[in-house]
């Protein structure tokens, strides 16, 4: 644990860098759109998520309505290095230890990675901290946490007529987030997109609304549904997808065992939503009224984080491509009258031959056999990536 004077610095000051020309736009992108907010609104949403203090740096008219002080350059024409520069002499201003920086073009930054820029901070003794990414210089520095104590640095290099920000960090002592770890909070392509022209606003556009594609294995109680969406996701996984699952059930549940200290959070304290979080994984326990849309669980928790598709178990009668799982040793009929299928219905697993308008996948004896190559076939043809088995 931190002593007791780290857990009561303050907090570093949020940032919002909008100091730019927008030439390749043609005009103010911070005011263009992406799923129904600005750029600017999304940039500030994030900062003031994470960060209790925020202020805007931008030298053009507009951004009053964001709700935030606004302030120009201190020193115009040198970028966003002079951004940066007024943005720490706002924060030697405001008492606060140093800033958090994010541009106004990057619609996608997780609240997450300004809390681990944020936590490395505090953890090491360091002028900067930048994330590592997998674009061309191999870090952002214009989604970075930086010490009011770069500030000597940085009026040297513009007295030096060097205004490549991403110079800084080699000027200055500086901390990098793994980029193992910026993985973890999504894909690194899309968490540092940024928005320069017209074309990538469409694209952001519709990295906004990519959500994964789904597939249902339904049944009735006890037909082998689990075992068969095991034995997928490990087939899938195999070659090389990356999918996400989803257990729905009718019955209430516990992820957490009574007593422990999350526990008690989510029951005692009765915390609306409490994760859980170790090392490599993460549970959410949420509060919710009534059964949660399906949709909704896709969108909100997998969209956006390079998943392929999302297996889900349950939900018959669901919105998504459906396999149903039909043993006559254990039931009379199946869910879905084989003749007429309800047209989402893909394939049926049985243990039986039978006569269907749809695929009829015959299980073998093995839990793990041919039975499990076809239905991953059938559910990656829906993800619509690889090309199958691969063997």
């Amino acid at each position: 644990m931190p002593p007791p004077a780290e857990l009561s610095a303050p907090e570093p000051l949020g940032v919002l860098l909008a100091g730019g020309a927008s030439r390749r736009f043609g005009s103010s992108k911070a005011f263009a759109r992406v799923g129904g907010r600005t750029l600017a609104e999304r940039a500030r949403d994030t900062l003031a998520a994470a960060l209790p203090q925020l202020v805007v740096v931008a030298n053009e008219a507009g951004y009053e309505g964001l709700g935030l002080p606004v302030h120009p350059d201190d020193r115009a024409g040198v970028g966003p290095l002079g951004g940066l520069a007024t943005a720490l002499r706002l924060a030697v201003e405001a008492g606060r230890p140093g800033v958090i920086v994010i541009a106004c073009d990057t619609p996608f930054i997780p609240e997450a990675l300004l809390r681990a820029l944020s936590d490395r901070a505090r953890a090491d003794d360091v002028d900067a901290v930048v994330p590592e990414s997998t674009g061309r210089r191999g870090m952002e520095p214009l989604c970075a946490w930086y010490s009011v104590r770069a500030l000597a640095a940085i009026d040297r290099m513009m007295d030096e007529d060097d205004l490549a920000l991403h110079h800084l960090p080699e000027r200055v002592r500086t901390a990098r987030i793994p980029l193992h770890e910026v993985r973890a909070m999504g894909d690194p392509a899309r968490i540092f997109f940024n928005v320069n022209t017209l074309d990538d606003l469409n694209s952001a556009e519709d990295m906004e609304r990519a959500v994964p594609p789904a597939v249902c294995i339904v049944g009735r109680k006890n037909s082998g549904k689990t075992t068969l969406a095991v034995a997928v996701l490990a087939e899938l996984r195999r070659r090389g997808l990356r999918v996400a699952s989803i257990k729905h059930g009718h019955h209430d549940f516990e992820t957490d065992q009574p007593g422990r200290d999350s526990w008690r959070h989510f029951h005692e304290g009765q915390a609306e939503a409490t994760i859980m979080a170790g090392t490599g994984k993460i549970a959410l326990t949420m509060r919710m009224d009534g059964d949660p849309d399906p949709r909704a669980l896709v969108r909100d928790f997998f969209a956006g984080r390079g998943y392929d598709g999302v297996l889900v178990e349950g939900w018959k009668h669901g919105p998504f491509p459906r396999i149903e799982v039909f043993r006559r040793a254990v039931h009379d009929r199946p869910l879905h009258d084989p003749a007429q299928p309800d047209p989402l219905l893909i394939a049926i697993v049985t243990d039986t031959e039978m006569e269907a308008a749809v695929p009829v996948i015959v299980m073998d004896a093995d839990p793990a056999g041919e039975h499990v190559r076809r239905v991953a076939d059938q559910v990656q043809a829906v993800f619509r990536v690889g090309g199958g088995d691969g063997r």
